[in-house]
């Protein structure tokens, strides 16, 4: 009796442990089911920005006569949709998509459905990067080594440059005129201003920046590569480099932006040198700024021949500039005269007056807003100048 008493009390036991399993179960999977529903509802609501490739001659189809179909996409799904010029091929366009990934994704069924694949098999949607870029979380943003990029001078080879920024009279940028890849600069210059120009698509850099990020930086010509050289996180400013033009330039780093890959295709074409031989006169530990502007005008803008004659202890070469054609005058020469010609002016009782002096430096602009001054200019003739 007491052997089929301790059955029914371990069989009733083991119900109430089933029962219980079972109860946490359910309680579990409903758990999981909302969970997941909250996770699928956070998904189809994040902003996102989708790109992909899109033959050329159909785009005039996929935006319809006076943009009549874009727009209806854009009212349908409440989508951003902009078509614009690829970096690389001159054969198709970039179509971006901007907004919920739910709407992004009814944006690309209303374009398949008008460019069926059966008859237009070279349309494709697959997304130009690996990922698909979230708003919602930080955008990547790794430095990128600018050894890996950047164009340098051959040691002792005479090379044809243009002079693209001048900082000091012995401070300067150049490009090369006739590297392979010079004549696709102009083409990525306009494809970064197009890119740009919708700055609610492009992701704000991380705080707090980091020195030697590579970003994309704005000027009245449009938007130029940049390096990031100093950061100031109290007033969230930040010193940059224009990688392909030259110059420095202190700006708000709210005006930057994350550098999409495809904006890395060609090397940095802005070359850092020093003028060889070229010093401030005597009794000066700087160049005055009445020295660098009558010095900029003589080589800004112009090309020469370059020869490396050897480097700075920062690992920045010297250089020695003469004409591209005509006699082999070192130019360096030619500007040390005109420092030390101008020193010796200076030197007079009228040029020594304080006030005058004071008045000429305040009329002068600032080195940095200078220096976008500069990049504005060759942006718009370097490639039509070798």
């Amino acid at each position: 009796m007491s052997t089929s008493s301790n059955k029914q009390s371990t069989k009733s036991i083991d119900v109430e442990n089933n029962q219980q399993q079972t109860s946490e179960e359910i309680v579990t999977s409903i758990e999981n089911s909302s969970i997941e529903h909250n996770d699928k509802e956070m998904k189809e609501n994040e902003i996102i920005i989708y790109e992909f490739h899109f033959p050329v001659d159909l785009c005039g189809r996929l935006i319809g006569r006076q943009g009549v179909h874009v727009d209806y996409i854009r009212q349908i799904t409440q989508v951003d949709l902009v078509v614009r010029d690829d970096a690389v091929s001159y054969e198709k366009q970039v179509v971006a998509l901007h907004g919920r990934r739910v709407d992004v994704e009814r944006a690309i069924e209303l374009i398949a459905k008008r460019f069926p694949s059966d008859r237009y098999p070279q349309v494709s949607f697959s997304p130009i990067n690996k990922k698909i870029i979230l708003r919602q979380r930080a955008p990547e943003c790794v430095p990128i080594p600018t050894s890996a990029a950047q164009l340098y001078l051959p040691d002792g080879i005479p090379t044809e440059v243009l002079v693209t920024s001048v900082v000091s009279c012995n401070h300067i940028f150049v490009q090369q005129i006739l590297h392979p890849s010079y004549p696709e600069l102009t083409r990525l210059d306009n494809s970064m201003s197009v890119f740009y120009h919708h700055t609610e698509m492009t992701p704000l850099l991380p705080r707090p920046v980091q020195p030697g990020v590579i970003c994309a930086a704005p000027t009245q010509a449009g938007w130029f590569r940049a390096l990031i050289t100093v950061y100031n996180s109290n007033d969230d400013m930040a010193l940059i480099k224009f990688l392909d033009y030259g110059g420095y330039l202190y700006v708000n780093a709210g005006s930057l932006r994350v550098l999409r890959q495809d904006f890395m295709i060609i090397p940095f074409q802005a070359a850092e040198v020093y003028l060889d031989n070229v010093v401030p006169p005597d009794n000066q530990e700087d160049f005055t700024p009445e020295s660098i502007e009558l010095v900029k005008p003589i080589i800004l803008g112009s090309s020469f021949k370059a020869i490396v004659t050897g480097y700075h202890y920062d690992n920045t070469p010297f250089i020695q500039l003469t004409k591209r054609h005509g006699n082999s005058r070192p130019v360096n020469a030619d500007i040390q005269k005109m420092i030390n010609s101008q020193q010796q002016q200076q030197q007079t009782p009228l040029a020594a007056n304080a006030t005058v002096g004071n008045t000429s430096l305040s009329s002068l602009p600032n080195q940095f807003e200078q220096s976008v001054s500069d990049v504005s200019t060759m942006s718009s003739t370097s490639n039509s100048d070798s």
